[in-house]
């Protein structure tokens, strides 16, 4: 966890012209996290019958990096995008994948409802609203990325020199007001009796996620502020998760040690009668 914040800190540092390496050198951990991810779905290809299509989709991610660091070191003189070709293949076929794994589905609740009974009709038809509802989400969150890419990249290109950063962005904003009111729903729709607590909690971790967006589109705009600012939302919940995450792992080892008999014992001017279910452990 530690070693993702690693990639950001070292864009940071060259953004804000702090190192002079190329953008190559900038990226080595990222090429490190490749060469561990890539070298996984490689050995699941060759010993565990992965898919050769999946493989080659994600494949294409890689070869964005490489033509983004390209570009950026100015060794080729692309658009963006035309650099972001291979993501936009990507994106293209996780669309389609989409669309056409949920017409197969709904085909099979189609055919599976003839000659059903009505409790298993009634069955079949709430599958299927799902079945419409989630492929209708994963189409659109699909379709924004897509659009938001290629905004940038016409951005970037001087195509669109009249419009601000606020307007490129707005597949951002969009996600970022359906994100906000997932907790909005949860509170509506939930008994808990802490169900303000918990839907409080869910929009500070969303706004932590996003508001390096809304500070990014800020900097965009001309306003002198520091790398470090932007992503800061982020280091800062990265840094929560881990301590939350090491204090689970003392919690959990602490009651490992209670329930196995290791406990920790009070001296008595008397000694306490001899116990066979447990073994007492004097700490002092």
């Amino acid at each position: 966890m530690v070693f993702d914040l690693f990639p950001a800190v070292l864009c940071c540092l060259r953004v804000d012209n702090l190192i002079s390496s190329s953008w190559t050198v900038v990226f080595t951990p990222l090429w490190i996290l490749d060469v561990i991810y890539y070298g996984s779905l490689v050995f699941l290809l060759v010993f565990s019958d992965g898919k050769l299509y999946t493989f080659c989709k994600r494949l294409l991610l890689l070869v964005v990096q490489i033509f983004i660091a390209m570009k950026l070191d100015g060794v080729v003189d692309w658009s963006l995008v035309m650099v972001l070709t291979p993501y936009f293949t990507c994106e293209v076929l996780n669309l389609l994948e989409v669309v056409l794994g949920g017409v197969l589905g709904h085909q099979m609740l189609v055919s599976d409802s003839i000659g059903a009974s009505v409790s298993q009709t009634e069955g079949i038809e709430t599958e299927r609203q799902l079945l419409v509802k989630a492929v209708m989400r994963k189409t659109g969150l699909t379709l924004l990325r897509i659009v938001q890419a290629l905004l940038i990249g016409v951005k970037v290109d001087g195509s669109l020199d009249g419009v601000t950063w606020w307007r490129v962005m707005t597949p951002v904003w969009l996600v970022a007001a359906y994100l906000f009111w997932y907790p909005i729903k949860k509170y509506i729709n939930s008994t808990s009796a802490n169900r303000l607590l918990d839907a409080v909690f869910t929009a500070g971790v969303i706004f932590m996620l996003v508001a390096p967006f809304f500070l990014l589109a800020d900097r965009l705009e001309g306003k002198r502020l520091s790398s470090f600012n932007i992503v800061m939302p982020w280091m800062l919940l990265m840094g929560a998760s881990f301590l939350f995450l090491l204090c689970a792992i003392t919690l959990a080892g602490a009651e490992r040690v209670i329930r196995s008999g290791v406990q920790p014992t009070r001296r008595h001017t008397q000694s306490s009668p001899y116990r066979h279910d447990y073994v007492a452990v004097d700490m002092d």
